[in-house]
């Protein structure tokens, strides 16, 4: 076997890109939508006073609970803030660091538009955000103000990787088609190639989403091991470490399998022009400006910003509501997460490999109907106002809709990436993943602080699911509108510019 044959490096570059997925996938799915949640309103409750007499302690020892109302008093006791909502307010301040540094990195991979460079990126941010993560394992109960810190750090540099793993995507399909049709160069007028280069975005998006969820539930099991083992059962940080530690080992092979066609020393380079900062902006505000020629790019990200921002809070929103509503354990939290992680997978691959070709849906119809599927969670909890019995009153509930919202995620996570590849100009992938995640995660800005002023003013978080029902039912007609065939020549329009 030829190790400098193209087709073969291209193939090593697919797998280095599934290291990627299924080193870094744990922290978002495991830490971030299940322990990183509880931990905020865990090391909250624990420094917090009872919402009706502020001269009483929430709770008195980390190993238990209370569904008493509290607050947790910042800044020398001049704000209260309820203990879930300080859980979202964190989540969506790092959001908001996150798009920054997103923005300004992806810049610089684009001008040193290198795989190889790409890849050294990955790691470099893996790293970071895994010793963070870490750090956070070994933090005390009082230090209340580290925490949410470090969390911002951790998912900032995710997000980074993010952006960065999904740009390569379009380029390594490019290359697959290119070498494995013989060499010959792509037609843009072919419809063959057209046609190859969605299929095989749809198989190995769907792969790459599969090995992710494969990842974090492994990691969802040896955790739920490790904390049903401490002595305290609701150790969760025990569970941070572990993350902490996968995806640091695991990113690892990138280093040697991440590698340019060609490659030269002039591939990888020694140093970043300053000016190289300022580039992802400028050419973020010249994407934005060019939005007359990318019509379907603005309504898939504007239906996405609102689809993204509804689904990432229904999680937090439901683990915070297990927790402070029906006191669920760490360990019954973290066997929802379980179930949603198997769901996931099975949605990732079911939904665009079988239902989609056996009902013949087009992609962007496929996400209507994911949509139309994930709006009856909110719907189910609103519920609860009206009836006694159902509406997530009881445990087994969050079980059921565990495996609903699993097939969303999974589903969505797959056609998702696959849909807004196709309608991307080639050659500025990572300025226009950036977009995708700027909506996709930047959109968090927005719901978890919402829910968190609405959790503040009544302090009863199931009022957060009219908002969640609402957002989603906005998004329909939204992604109804979007034509992908117009997108592609939308891209290749301006792709010639």
């Amino acid at each position: 076997m030829n190790e400098d044959d193209p087709l073969q490096i291209t193939k090593k570059n697919i797998k280095g890109w599934y290291f990627y997925s299924f080193s870094s996938e744990p922290f978002i799915v495991s830490a971030v939508s299940t322990y990183i949640p509880l931990l905020l309103e865990q090391f909250a409750r624990i420094n917090g006073v009872k919402l009706n007499d502020h001269s009483q302690p929430c709770i008195i020892a980390p190993a238990t609970h209370s569904t008493d109302k509290c607050v947790v008093p910042l800044f020398n006791g001049s704000l209260f803030v309820d203990t879930s909502s300080f859980a979202l307010y964190t989540f969506s301040i790092s959001v908001l660091f996150q798009t920054v540094m997103v923005i300004t990195v992806s810049g610089i991979v684009d001008i040193l538009n290198s795989i190889r460079f790409k890849g050294l990126t990955l790691v470099t941010f893996s790293i970071l955000g895994a010793l963070s993560t870490i750090y956070i394992s070994q933090l005390s109960f009082d230090q209340i103000y580290t925490l949410p810190l470090l969390c911002i750090i951790a998912n900032s540099c995710y997000g980074v990787i993010n952006v960065v793993g999904n740009s390569l995507l379009p380029i390594f399909i490019s290359d697959l088609t290119k070498y494995g049709n013989g060499g010959e160069e792509e037609d843009e007028n072919s419809s063959l190639i057209s046609d190859t280069n969605e299929k095989l975005t749809n198989i190995i998006s769907g792969r790459g989403a599969s090995i992710g969820y494969s990842s974090a539930l492994i990691v969802q099991l040896i955790s739920m091991a490790l904390v049903g083992k401490s002595k305290s059962r609701e150790n969760i940080q025990i569970a941070v470490l572990f993350v902490g530690i996968w995806w640091i080992i695991w990113q690892l092979p990138m280093l040697w399998l991440l590698r340019d066609i060609n490659e030269n020393p002039q591939t990888i380079p020694h140093s970043i022009p300053i000016s190289s900062l300022k580039y992802g902006w400028w050419s973020l505000y010249e994407s934005f400006k060019n939005a007359k020629l990318l019509k379907d790019v603005m309504i898939f990200l504007l239906g996405w910003f609102i689809i993204s921002d509804s689904l990432t809070t229904i999680n937090s929103t439901a683990i915070l509501f297990s927790r402070t509503e029906l006191s669920m354990s760490a360990v019954n939290l973290i066997a929802i997460s379980i179930i949603t992680m198997i769901m996931a997978m099975i949605g990732a691959f079911i939904i665009p490999n079988y239902l989609a070709k056996k009902f013949n849906w087009l992609p962007h119809r496929t996400l209507v109907y994911i949509i139309c599927w994930s709006s009856f969670i909110p719907f189910y909890g609103m519920l609860g106002f009206f009836f006694q019995s159902i509406g997530l009153k009881h445990k087994f509930e969050m079980y059921a809709l565990a495996v609903w919202y699993g097939l969303s995620l999974g589903g969505l996570a797959a056609v998702s990436r696959t849909v807004f590849s196709l309608i991307i100009p080639k050659g500025k992938e990572s300025t226009f993943f950036s977009m995708f995640s700027i909506t996709d995660k930047g959109s968090s800005i927005v719901g978890p602080s919402l829910v968190g002023l609405i959790t503040d003013k009544t302090h009863n978080i199931r009022y957060s699911f009219f908002l969640l029902f609402g957002l989603l039912v906005v998004s329909l007609p939204i992604f109804s509108s979007l034509d992908v065939k117009r997108g592609k020549r939308e891209a290749e329009e301006l792709s010639k510019i």
